[in-house]
């Protein structure tokens, strides 16, 4: 029987990076093929003037000054659009489609330059050739350059670019560019730089020496102005040690979070495949999906692994809650590839742009619910009018606001609830006190007189408790002392403070609020320790997506790794400045769970009421093949990769080899 061919199918998802310009650079008329959440990713300098390879123009014989030039003028590019205002999606195309088009005359000038000649005249190639600045003289009969609308209202220009690519002497591109490579260490190896802020110098025996205790011909180390070490004998020595001083000096990275790869992928759960190997069409008939992909590099092996055990994990989401199998793919909307769709090494990911679930060859595994949420989310939010992922805009559907705010917050605890009601006593007498000395410690202390210090510390004690004549009683001691009354103004902000002091004298049991969960704060911990800026970790959108892979765990009764392996895997760990270590878990635990998974259930049950899924208590199987298929060998010539190997090992054990020889082929 030959083998079966795995390949693309159903609708073409397109939008792939295998189908990408990711050779030649965008061009003004790829945008008509893109939609405009696409456009509005994927108009940026990066796709349009790919990043040049500096060190290959050094090598052909460029000065590396020019090459700094270059550089330096593609930088001053915005890295996207700035858009001049935008009033409807027309317009929005037609400054995108300026922007590509300015972008690609700026590299087509660059690419000519190859000496400092042709880098002063860059500067009228490309803004006078191309329109954006016209020749115009000056009073003194100098030449001037005067904008055009072109260039005020363009999305790439800006004076920043203006000023850079500019060069008026030779002696100018000197200074900023031959010089400036040097200083800036520009293609200067990685272990060749010198640390920023740092320097090497040479003793010659001349000048400073401290302590008169340095060597002629050695290196010196200074940092600023100060000198930090002396008397290396060779360069690569001083190197070497402000390399190791520098790293020591300052704080490391964060490290971004990648889940582990699975080192096992098992299922405990009911044949759905009937031992059938499942092919693209299973996924077209059985869930409605709109179409697949697989990568390039995605050998046979590893395209079987992976429609084996896709399959039996979406139809295990499906039992878990009790949902249509066509509910799934959402009515045909959604499509799903096979690591056609990033790095190999990337996490899985959900692309609302082209409303697909990629799950990446390594990493792809264990994911698959969590992507499933970000994809019903995304589908929620269209349904209901949101703009965006539903969990973005949680209040325009009250189960999925409810579930935001069980996941962020619960309710407070009576211990925790009194703990709050007597610091916020606390700080309102504080605040109080406070009022009342800025209006009457001044006359107090300048009265000099013991007995007016303790009426007025007995006063204030009982505003402070808001007695309803307190006020009075301080007034009448002001006009005592200063011959005034409390001006009016100072009169109504004690009066204020007096009511809210009674207020919280008649409370008698404190207002249960609301409190971060412990997994709204792990997420914040998680991200502070693995984020540059934030906002990943702690996003409504992700807090809700590692909430469902736990939800979709608990509710499954039953092990699939495929489908829910990485729910648990979110743990990071945190030092403080003790150099203590602590393990963050940001997933849900404990009571925050149960509260989440009941807020999930919620939703559900509500989605079920609307008609988005179909309620069922049965998850059928696929019906038996009417001839069982004969045992096919998961070897080909090439070498199976790690998902062949898993393909192999499943085969292995639907057909028990019959002695050790072929058993250890089969390994």
């Amino acid at each position: 029987m030959p083998k079966q061919i795995h390949e693309d199918f159903g609708e073409k998802i397109g939008g792939a990076k295998k189908d990408l310009w990711s050779v030649r650079g965008l061009y003004t008329d790829d945008l008509d093929e893109m939609n405009e959440r696409e456009a509005e990713k994927y108009v940026k300098k990066d796709n349009i003037w790919k990043k040049p390879d500096y060190q290959a123009m050094l090598d052909d014989g460029v000065p590396i000054g020019v090459v700094y030039y270059i550089k330096k003028v593609r930088d001053a590019v915005p890295a996207t659009p700035r858009y001049y205002r935008v009033y409807d999606s027309e317009d929005k195309y037609y400054q995108q489609k300026q922007y590509i088009t300015t972008v690609r005359q700026l590299q087509e000038v660059m690419e000519k330059v190859r000496n400092v000649e042709d880098a002063k005249a860059a500067f009228a190639d490309f803004y006078v050739e191309n329109g954006y600045l016209r020749s115009v003289q000056d009073w003194n009969g100098r030449t001037a350059y005067e904008r055009t609308r072109d260039y005020t209202h363009n999305p790439a220009l800006t004076e920043n670019l203006r000023y850079t690519i500019r060069i008026t002497s030779s002696a100018q591109f000197e200074h900023d560019f031959a010089r400036g490579a040097k200083d800036a260490q520009f293609l200067v190896p990685k272990e060749q730089k010198i640390p920023r802020g740092y320097n090497i110098r040479q003793y010659d025996g001349n000048g400073y020496s401290r302590n008169g205790d340095w060597k002629p011909d050695t290196y010196y180390v200074t940092h600023g102005h100060y000198i930090l070490e002396t008397n290396f004998e060779t360069r690569d020595e001083a190197l070497r040690w402000v390399q190791e001083y520098a790293k020591s000096r300052t704080k490391s990275g964060k490290q971004r979070f990648v889940p582990p790869q699975l080192e096992h992928i098992n299922r405990t759960g009911p044949d759905f495949r009937n031992g059938q190997e499942i092919t693209g069409q299973h996924y077209l008939d059985t869930f409605g999906f709109r179409g697949g992909e697989f990568g390039n590099w995605l050998n046979q092996n590893d395209r079987q692994a992976s429609l084996n055990m896709g399959f039996e994990a979406l139809k295990d989401l499906a039992a878990a809650l009790h949902i249509s199998d066509k509910d799934i793919a959402f009515g045909g909307t959604l499509a799903i590839a096979f690591g056609a769709r990033g790095s190999g090494n990337a996490a899985a990911h959900y692309e609302p742009l082209r409303k697909v679930i990629n799950l990446t060859k390594m990493n792809g595994a264990g994911s698959l619910a969590h992507e499933w949420w970000h994809a019903l989310d995304d589908y929620l939010g269209g349904i209901k009018n949101a703009g965006c992922l539903l969990s973005e805009r949680s209040w325009k559907y009250e189960p999925m606001k409810k579930l935001v705010e069980a996941i962020k917050s619960k309710p407070e605890t009576l211990e925790q609830a009194k703990a709050r009601a007597a610091q916020n006593k606390e700080r309102q007498r504080n605040s109080a006190a406070s009022w009342a000395d800025s209006i009457m410690k001044s006359c107090v202390d300048r009265a000099n007189d013991p007995e007016i210090a303790e009426q007025y510390a007995a006063l204030k004690a009982e505003f402070l408790t808001g007695a309803e004549d307190s006020v009075e009683k301080l007034s009448d001691l002001r006009k005592q002392l200063t011959g005034h009354v409390i001006p009016k103004s100072d009169r109504k902000s004690l009066d204020v403070q007096a009511y809210i002091m009674r207020n919280l004298q008649d409370e008698t049991e404190p207002v249960i609020g609301r409190v971060p969960t412990e997994y709204y704060k792990n997420s914040q911990r998680m991200g502070n320790t693995t984020e540059k800026d934030g906002g990943y970790w702690d996003s409504e959108v992700e807090m809700t997506a590692r909430a469902f892979a736990c939800y979709v765990k608990d509710k499954l009764g039953y092990q699939s790794d495929y489908l829910v392996g990485h729910a648990e895997s979110c743990v990071g760990l945190e030092t403080d400045k003790n150099v203590v270590v602590e393990v963050i878990k940001a997933y849900p635990q404990g009571e925050d769970r149960k509260a989440i998974n009941a807020a999930f259930d919620n939703l559900i049950a509500e989605l079920k009421k609307e008609l988005v899924f179909t309620h069922t208590e049965e998850t059928p199987s696929l019906p038996a093949p009417a001839k069982k298929p004969e045992q096919l060998s998961m070897f080909s010539a090439d070498k199976p990769s790690v998902l062949g190997k898993l393909a192999a090992a499943k085969a292995a054990q639907k057909s028990p080899v019959t002695n050790k020889k072929s058993q250890e082929q089969a390994l």
